[in-house]
Parts: structure tokens; sequence; C-alpha cells
């Protein structure tokens, strides 16, 4: 039977990605059969796959940028139809592929966005519009990689919601960080480590499982970030960061509406809230990525709004962009190599921070995991003389385990640089800031000390739409779907 969602967890580099991509034929299996239905799928090409009835979203979203909402799920929807080679006919008038591309776009909450451009759609509504786009494939199984990741508390709920309703109509095979989400949505759960299987079955006994604990959730699962050691008695500096009434946008639209804000010598600050709300857009106005219609940005009493990007590094604000943007191709120590610069951190100091990546140095950055490329970026980010860092999104993709490593990078970054850091994990990253600014409407609508709003749980859901996670339920036995992969896992 196809109703069931079934999750696939590990810790970073654990091998589930490499495992999606055999399932789907991006990656060849050297041993062991993928049965599909009543069919061997193990050599299939990859197109053959999907029309089979395997749909897949992946991690990073993959759409057409300048496409609207309704034109990227119809492109999906033609594809799959005899019509894909009418060459010389309107789309348009294509009405059995208009209607199920109308019905797609419903399914997903994103009807009434469907003249939009992707472009303009939030981080939340193009998760969902991924997902319209898999569904598109009329999969009887759906892969779906880390889609809740990049997302706001009140957008995950909203994405989670609808994949657990996809699993009443679907098989769902779901790879996910959020592991309390991942526990209470779930009606199977299967755990990785280093390449093996370690648990599967039912939420309760996989939590419980002593060698998921240690390989994946951690110690202090649940609390990670408390065993961080923030340092304390810091009393930071004049202003380095000065923004002031700034409005900026794409193609004439407007994201960012009169911000101001300060980031002060030796502070760590926090810009928080719901995916949309101009986070981002912020940080690209900050680096020059896009120029501000109004306002000044000023930087160690300059104004830098309007310069070129390379411009602004060279006076010293790295960024750590979201994705991690690494040259795949390159080695470790080569993409660290290439971002150096004189007076910014040696190697030795960069593999003093992460000393993990003296290990890996010579390991092209394609084959690394999750947590591994956000060290490497983090890393990079320092190669250079930097005085304000930039951090968009430093814990998307990573599993617990992890997290509390790179949150002991970040505070050593302190040591050498101003910091402000875009999250949409508040209750991770407050504990670790000085002072925090809560986006709305791209204006300020709050800010003021960290450790005032980590300790004000109402004000956090009115700024930000945090929400409880989902209580944690156990299913009933899961029923089976019919795909068999090769290292002995049914889904």
């Amino acid at each position: 039977m196809p109703n069931q969602l079934h999750s696939f967890i590990g810790p970073n580099g654990a091998g589930k990605k490499t495992f999606f991509n055999m399932l789907t034929g991006l990656v060849s299996s050297d041993a062991g059969v993928i049965r599909f239905g009543n069919s061997d799928i193990t050599r299939m090409p990859a197109h053959k796959r999907v029309r089979a009835g395997l749909g897949r979203s992946f991690q990073i979203i993959s759409l057409f940028k300048h496409l609207t909402a309704f034109e990227n799920v119809r492109v999906a929807v033609q594809s799959h139809s005899t019509a894909r080679r009418s060459l010389w006919q309107d789309a348009y008038d294509l009405a059995d592929v208009n209607e199920q591309t109308w019905s797609l776009l419903a399914a997903v909450g994103l009807d009434h966005r469907a003249d939009e451009l992707c472009t303009h759609l939030s981080h939340g509504e193009q998760r969902l519009l991924d997902i319209a786009v898999a569904l598109a494939s009329q999969g009887r199984l759906l892969l779906l990689d880390e889609p809740l990741a990049g997302l706001a508390d009140a957008d995950r709920e909203v994405v989670a919601t609808l994949i657990r309703a996809l699993a009443t109509t679907h098989a769902v095979l779901l790879i996910e960080h959020d592991i309390d989400r991942v526990l209470a949505l779930s009606d199977r759960i299967s755990v990785l480590h280093q390449g093996r299987l370690i648990a599967d079955g039912k939420p309760a006994d996989v939590a419980a499982h002593p060698e998921v604990i240690a390989a994946y959730l951690g110690q202090a699962h649940g609390s990670a970030h408390l065993a961080v050691a923030v340092p304390k008695g810091r009393s930071p500096g004049g202003p380095l960061l000065s923004v002031r009434d700034l409005s900026a946008g794409y193609d004439g639209s407007v994201v960012l509406n009169q911000l101001s804000l300060t980031v002060n010598r030796g502070e760590v600050v926090a810009l928080l809230g719901r995916n949309g709300v101009g986070k981002t857009t912020l940080l690209r106005a900050i680096t020059g990525t896009i120029p501000p219609s109004s306002g000044r940005i000023e930087f160690a009493g300059r104004d830098i709004a309007g310069m070129a990007s390379f411009e602004v590094n060279h006076l010293g604000i790295a960024l750590v962009p979201e994705g991690r943007r690494l040259f795949p191709n390159l080695t470790v120590r080569e993409n660290l190599e290439l971002a150096t610069r004189a007076g910014g951190a040696s190697l030795d100091e960069a593999f003093g921070l992460f000393p993990k990546l003296r290990v890996l140095q010579a390991a092209k950055a394609e084959h690394l995991s999750g947590g591994e490329r956000q060290m490497v970026a983090i890393a990079r980010a320092l190669m250079a003389p930097a005085e304000l860092i930039l951090l968009d999104e430093p814990f998307e993709g990573l599993a617990p385990a992890i997290v509390n490593e790179v949150m002991q990078a970040v505070l050593r970054l302190r040591e050498r640089a101003s910091v402000l850091i875009v999250e949409h994990k508040a209750e991770l990253i407050l504990p670790i800031c000085d002072r925090a600014y809560a986006l709305v409407n791209g204006g300020v609508a709050w800010e003021g000390s960290a450790a005032t709003l980590a300790a004000d749980h109402a004000l956090q859901h009115s700024l930000l739409g945090v929400t409880d996670a989902p209580e944690e339920k156990v299913r009933s036995e899961p029923t089976r779907a019919v795909v068999a992969g090769g290292a002995g896992l049914s889904v």
C-alpha cells in the first residue's frame, strides 16, 4: 500500500542523498537491486524512472526563476503530456494541461499566486511550488529532499502539513533534519550512518535507539545549543555597520521599506523574521549584490550603498551565503586558497577552527557533506581580512549532532570580527547573540536584547510566527509501498 510517510535520516555524509540519487538514477549502484512495483529499475535511465512514477524535489530548489508559478508547474505537467511534442501549439490552448496545473497549484495553496514570477515568491512559497512540480510527474512515490530547509517556523508548519496530507495518497520518502517534526509526522524512520543502516522502525523505537542517539541526535538532543559556552562580560564598541532608512527590491518591487539597524564592533546580532520579509535582501544590499533605491549603508564611517560587491568585500565585509556556493570541482584547500588575501587567516588558522578540514583538504567540495561544506564556507570567509561577517542560514541542512560543532566555530568568529546572522531557528541562535532585530514586511518591527526575546515566547510567536512543533505521535504499523533498495531497505 502506498499511503506511508517514511523518513530517512542520518548525520551529514551518511549517504542519504547518495541513496536518493541511486533511486532516481542520477548515480549508478555498484551492486544490489532496485525494484519499483514489479519492475527492476536498477539500470533504468533517470527520465524513464520519472515516467514510471518516481517524483522528486531537491534540497536546493530547482525552479525557472523568471517564469511564473503557473508556468513552472505547467512546464512540468506538459512534459508528461502527449502535447510535449507539439512545438507549434499554444500552451494556453492545452485545456487538460492547464486544468491539471491549476489543480496542483491549489493542492499546495498557491493558486492565488499563479501569476507571480518565481523570484517574487518567498522561500516557503518556492518550497511549495517545488513540491507541486514534483507532483506533476504523477508519481506513486515522492522523494522529498529536505523540504523544510531554510523555512521559518510558520512556513515549516504549512509545508509539514502538506507533506503529511500527501502521505494519504502517495508513498512519501523524506530526508529531513528537523528531527522533532520527523518523529511527529513519520510512519516509519530509517537511519543511515557511514553508509549503513543502523536503525529502521517506528519513530518511538528509532528515537530511543542508543546507536542513533550517539551517531545522529547527539547526547544533548533537543538542546544542542545549550552545550555552547557563550562568552560573558563583553562590551561592544562603537557602530561598525549603520543602515539608515534603506529601501530596496527587485524589478521595481519594494522588499525593504526604510529599514534601519546597527551592528557594533565586537557584537553578534541576530536578524530574524518569517520567509519573504527581506532578510537575505538586506544582506544582498549590504554586499552590493542589489542596489538600494534609497537610504544609506555606512561601514566604518564610509557610505558603501551602491558599491560593487568586490569593493565592499575589500573594505572588510565577508558573506557566508545560504547554500554555501563552493567550487564543487575544487578541493577544500583550493577553495580556501582562492579566497586568500594578505591580512586574512592562514590555512593553519582555518584548519584550527575546523580540524576536520585539515583531514579533508584534498577532497573535492562536491564530495563533502552539508556540514563539511558549511565549515569550508565559514573558513573561506576568514581567508580575507574582514571586520564584519554576514552569515545567511549557517545551520540549514545540518544534523543535530553537527549544529553544536558549527555553533562553536561561529562563537570563535566573534574573536575576529562582528557577526550578523540570518537564521530561521530563533531558539538556536538567540543564546549566542548580543542583540536581535525582527523584520516584518521589510521593516524592523522589534529590536533589543537577544536574551529578552529568547525569554519571551509570546513575543516570538507574534513577530516570527513561531509555533510549537506538532505533538509526537506513534502511528500504527505502517503500510508497505512498492520500492526495494539494493541496501536491503523496502519503502
